[in-house]
């Protein structure tokens, strides 16, 4: 009876798990069907504007016509977004016609792999010593696989067309291989190293080429692993095969970058634009793209405009180093706040509802980054991304939407405080009674 008692913990975690995900699609699909309905009611494509450039850029990818955007002022922009998104938008066109509807399913589908995704990159990074068997039936690994499924923001995500829903895949994709090339004290080193380091490449790349904005966090991650790892030269093979094929992924786009405008282009040309936005003498912390209409801005060709706002935020910079400071704690409360900031979702029943949710998990993610404060390892792999972004929008525009992708494998991190605060009331129950 002794030796089935495991036996019996494992087929009730993998049943858990199975559950997990059927809710995690059920309630994606429900979401994607809501937002529909809405964004239907109110007469766009999403809730979102950004929506309208990735359709349209899907469209000129499937009649093969030029990878361009005609805005402000008709002047083309042939680098305003990088391909990855508009190209799984494309295979969608022309799986299911210019259906919205089926756009958001298949992102229901992504965000149930998704949460399996976080249950693998946390059983990974919280593995349990060779040979020991897990008492709990809710181990950490499927605690975080829970948060995920009922996290409002990342299900709202997995309905909205935009760029994280894929993008949140393949982020997940390279922090679960690098954990893997990555053992701890508890975990051996995978058997085909050079096979998952060319996965981890192939999932940053595509990951950049989704969301550009991510392109400065896999260098940070792997100079981590490098420095921390106790086997360092095998650390250093990893880096250079990921790197290698990361390179690799977004050759094409480099290729094709440097015919249009005779130099290296590595993502985007919005830099620039990016960069204003979040300082300029009218900022105010939140995106407010206005300027872009401005009679010195919008007739300036692509290369110009991206230099010439760089150029207007920079000097605006170093003459008003205390409001670019003042801004940067602005942008940083809007990062971490309880309920979205948009308008349209600022009632207070929507507002206290987030905050029944959030106030919970940034107390779980404190307990978690506390308990594991000396395993570096989690911290860089579950953390790294949350405070990457926190650190990147405090530059530019900052917003809870910026958060939601950085958020999701810091899930792992809440599950390790919700199982240590479980863990501490039980105990005190106990002595209690």
């Amino acid at each position: 009876m002794s030796a089935a008692t495991p036996q019996r913990r494992a087929i009730d975690r993998w049943a858990s798990l199975a559950l997990l995900l059927e809710w995690a699609l059920g309630l994606r699909i429900a979401a994607a069907n809501l937002v529909q309905w809405f964004s239907q009611r109110k007469g766009t494509l999403c809730l979102f504007p950004d929506t309208g450039i990735y359709w349209h850029l899907a469209r000129m990818i499937r009649r093969g016509a030029p990878f361009e955007v005609l805005a402000w002022g008709d002047i083309p922009h042939f680098a305003l977004r990088t391909p990855g998104y508009p190209l799984f938008l494309a295979f969608c066109q022309l799986l299911f016609g210019e259906s919205l509807l089926a756009v958001r399913l298949v992102q229901a589908l992504l965000g149930a792999v998704s949460v399996w995704l976080v249950f693998r990159l946390t059983r990974q990074v919280a593995a349990e010593p060779p040979g020991a068997v897990p008492r709990r039936r809710w181990t950490v690994p499927l605690l975080a696989a829970g948060l995920a499924t009922f996290d409002p923001y990342f299900v709202g995500t997995s309905a909205l067309v935009l760029s994280e829903a894929l993008f949140i895949v393949f982020m997940l994709l390279s922090l679960w291989g690098l954990a893997v090339l990555w053992p701890s004290g508890t975990t051996s080193a995978p058997s085909r190293p050079l096979l998952w380091a060319a996965l981890v490449g192939l999932a940053t790349g595509a990951a950049v080429l989704v969301k550009p904005s991510w392109a400065l966090c896999p260098p940070g991650l792997l100079l981590a692993w490098i420095a921390l790892s106790n086997r360092r030269l095998s650390a250093l093979r990893g880096v250079l095969v990921i790197t290698l094929v990361a390179a690799l992924v977004m050759t094409p786009w480099w290729i094709r970058n440097a015919r249009i405008y005779g130099k290296f282009v590595p993502t985007a040309l919005w830099m620039g634009a990016s960069l204003y936005d979040g300082i300029n003498p009218r900022a105010t912390g939140a995106s407010d793209m206005r300027f872009m209409d401005d009679p010195d801005t919008w007739p300036l060709d692509e290369e110009t405009q991206d230099r010439e706002l760089r150029r207007r935020a920079l000097a605006f910079a170093r003459e008003h180093p205390g409001r670019v400071v003042e801004l940067a704690a602005i942008k940083f409360a809007r990062y971490w706040s309880l309920w979205p900031n948009t308008d349209t979702l600022r009632s207070k029943p929507v507002m206290a509802a987030c905050a029944l949710w959030s106030v919970p998990l940034f107390a779980f993610w404190i307990i978690g980054a506390w308990n594991r404060r000396r395993d570096t390892r989690a911290i860089v792999l579950l953390a790294g991304p949350i405070l990457y972004f926190c650190a990147l929008h405090m530059i530019f525009a900052g917003s809870m939407r910026y958060r939601i992708p950085g958020e999701v494998p810091a899930l792992g991190l809440a599950a390790m405080g919700l199982q240590c605060l479980w863990a501490r009331l039980q105990k005190t129950s106990l002595a209690q009674g």
